[in-house]
């Protein structure tokens, strides 16, 4: 257990996700629980590599904390004595990404975001599962120990592949749930968050809220009329028909929850209900992409900047960890194998569930029964990836086929099977070796 210690070691696998490292790090430098210890930054990339350290470095010393900073090609150089080791390391990077939206768009599939499900999420999961067990297994001979915090996509994916194989503790973190909860709050009941109570769960990117209270009042009534006059059915247009339709107000939004329903990402729907979000074509994201770069410039260059960081990110991992070492209980949204917490909901497939954290670990709670057609979904989606995980630690084609033929998206596409073979044959370079 880690209760008393004061000195910790962090292991950043994806470093280069610069901006989103940078930002766990200052919320590790706010952090009073962690006195001292050192961060490693791990990236293939070496020339970003040089870079991200050197940001790390001006942050820390603007912090003045005493913490050191090392950094490594290969994870394998520093995982010994590690107490945390985050993931935010994506498999063949972002223009690997852009290429299964694009090789998918010819085979008639259109995805919104394109790395959760659909074929998009599913050629991520072979290629990302297997260098996350990898990473597990190493730490079980070097630091077993060691908690993993995984923000990797495919969170569900990851974090049920690291439960499932791997004898190493981890959690899955997303900030899509808390992230909505507020919005409710804020924007659509329009009172501060911390009178906001709720409970949700489901699967990763598509939670399900299952209690609203304002003071200890049930909202969920007013829900419906709130969403009208907040403006907030016409912002996130599917969302809202979908709670119309299950009952229960899903998360983290229509970016994301759209692609979980084939008929949204229809080329006619899409132009007909002038969804916001249509068949990624990156132009958001490389946006968001260039003001996180302009931003971690102004630390890395300018030496500015550098309480945009130390402020908090917003990210609940040093919640987490304060729990862990104080024993002060924490409560978030976590991904676990379903133990019975999600009633009408198959055990041993990967849920999201309120999750309480001690000194003594997690402590998922229990959520009452889902309405049938919301357990169905999620049900079926968890199966999906149990299909995926395997396919990818295997090889397995068929397998992996299968998993397409569930996946709610491969409706739309014309033939699933050359869809599958292109999106394998693009990826043999950051495949293992057995799917060539």
């Amino acid at each position: 257990m880690l209760t008393g210690q004061t000195r910790f070691k962090f292991v950043f696998i994806g470093a280069g996700s610069s901006t989103f490292t940078m930002s766990l790090v200052g919320d590790i430098l706010k952090e009073p629980t962690l006195v001292e210890g050192h961060l490693a930054l791990v990236d293939p990339d070496a020339s970003l590599l040089d870079e991200v350290c050197t940001a790390v470095g001006n942050l820390v010393a603007f912090a003045g904390r005493s913490f050191s900073v090392s950094k490594h090609v290969d994870f394998r150089e520093c995982l010994e004595g590690a107490d945390f080791v985050f993931l935010t390391y994506a498999t063949g990077g972002y223009a690997r990404w852009k290429s299964d939206i694009a090789i998918c768009t010819a085979h008639g599939v259109q995805q919104s975001v394109g790395d959760t499900i659909g074929p998009g999420g599913l050629i991520r999961t072979l290629r990302t599962i297997p260098v996350a067990v990898d990473i597990a297994r190493e730490m079980e001979k070097r630091c077993p120990e060691a908690w993993i915090i995984n923000y990797t996509n495919p969170e569900g994916a990851v974090c049920l592949a690291l439960q499932k194989y791997t004898a190493i503790r981890s959690f899955g973190l997303c900030h899509g749930t808390p992230n909505m909860a507020r919005w409710l709050a804020e924007k659509v009941f329009k009172v501060d968050l911390l009178r906001f109570h709720y409970r949700a769960g489901g699967v990763n990117h598509l939670t399900w809220f299952t209690e609203m209270s304002i003071d200890g009042k049930n909202v969920y009534p007013r829900l419906m009329d709130q969403l009208a006059a907040s403006g907030m059915n016409a912002t996130e247009p599917v969302s809202t028909a979908l709670y119309g339709i299950f009952g229960l107000f899903p998360a983290p939004g229509d970016r994301h929850v759209q692609e979980f329903f084939p008929f949204f990402m229809k080329e006619r729907v899409l132009a007909e209900m002038d969804l916001t979000w249509k068949n990624n074509d990156f132009v958001v994201v490389d946006d968001w992409r260039e003001r996180s770069r302009a931003l971690f410039d102004e630390i890395r260059i300018n030496r500015t900047g550098f309480d945009k960081f130390i402020a908090g990110s917003g990210e609940t991992a040093t919640h987490f960890m304060r729990a862990l070492i104080t024993g002060e209980p924490a409560l978030e949204m976590v991904n676990v194998i379903n133990r019975g917490y999600l009633e009408g909901v198959s055990d041993g497939i990967i849920v999201e569930v309120p999750t309480f954290v001690d000194q003594f670990g997690l402590h998922p709670q229990k959520i009452s029964t889902l309405p049938a057609g919301i357990a169905a979904k999620c049900d079926a989606l968890g199966r999906e990836y149990v299909l995926a995980v395997e396919a990818a630690l295997t090889g397995d084609f068929t397998l992996a086929l299968q998993a397409l033929y569930l996946d709610p998206l491969g409706a739309n596409c014309d033939y699933p099977e050359r869809l599958l073979k292109d999106l394998v044959k693009a990826n043999l370079d950051v495949l293992p070796a057995y799917w060539a």
